[in-house]
């Protein structure tokens, strides 16, 4: 076996100016692999289970791992009180979540947005479970900042989702919507509320909106009633009185369409 791979780096040369190269080969088990090309080389990515393909403690991810530990102290005790994550614990969680961002913008990329979406919800739970159990808050700390961003991205890919599939625009919308609201959330959840609107992520959400708009001639007064029908089915009576009371301002403006 030859574990220089100068040709396979010669055959695939990287190009800074051309932005995230990724492709999909097929591997040596016959089983599909995601790769990325960095200037010293190339990241490969298994595409279930945990993105290096390892099995921590025999469980497809550290997150399942730990889920599964703190529901076994819970069946022995009776709650989860006792259970926590140590610094290094955190650290591992941190790592594993890293392995995943990599595969999420791969998929991205590769337009699997099915599959970013399965990224971005399991680091979410990663989350989840630090912000649960960690046994340092600071642990937990290191890694919510990251959360607005990882939300965006589940957001995009979700109304991306419902465009490559049956050209729901409906769906893809109000998912954009809904997702600048919960990305607002967090942030004031973060006290970072003076952040929001100057932030990357409620940038990257309204440009996929106002593209969304432009494309398909979403009016004012269509988005008014988008996020009517989505806040009466989430059963949000405080959202929907608000733009009953918009839209019902709009007719006293006919040339508004």
């Amino acid at each position: 076996m030859i574990d220089d791979i100068s040709q396979v780096l010669r055959d695939w040369a990287f190009a800074s100016e051309s932005g995230l190269q990724v492709r999909t080969v097929e591997g040596r088990d016959g089983t599909p692999k995601l790769q990325i090309r960095i200037d010293l080389g190339l990241l490969q990515m298994e595409t279930v289970g945990r993105p290096d393909g390892i099995r921590p403690f025999g469980r497809e991810s550290l997150l399942d791992h730990y889920r599964q530990t703190a529901e076994e102290h819970r069946a022995r005790t009776g709650w989860y009180e006792g259970f926590e994550l140590s610094t290094p614990d955190c650290a591992a969680l941190r790592q594993e979540s890293l392995q995943y961002y990599h595969r999420r913008i791969t998929r991205m990329a590769l337009q699997d947005y099915a599959g970013a979406v399965q990224d971005a919800n399991h680091n979410l739970s990663i989350l989840e479970l630090l912000k649960a159990f960690a046994r340092d808050r600071e642990d937990w700390l290191a890694s919510d900042q990251y959360r607005p961003f990882i939300m965006s991205h589940r957001v995009q890919a979700l109304a991306l989702m419902h465009l490559s599939g049956q050209e729901d625009v409906k769906a893809a919308f109000v998912e954009v919507e809904r997702g600048i609201r919960q990305v607002k959330e967090i942030f004031a959840e973060q006290q970072r509320l003076d952040e929001f609107e100057d932030s990357s992520e409620y940038a990257s959400l309204d440009e996929l909106r106002r593209k969304l708009e432009a494309r398909y001639g979403i009016s004012y007064r269509q988005r008014l009633r988008l996020m009517l029908d989505d806040a009466l089915r989430r059963e949000d009576p405080d959202q929907a009185s608000e733009l009953r009371s918009q839209l019902r301002r709009l007719e006293t403006t006919p040339d508004n369409p």
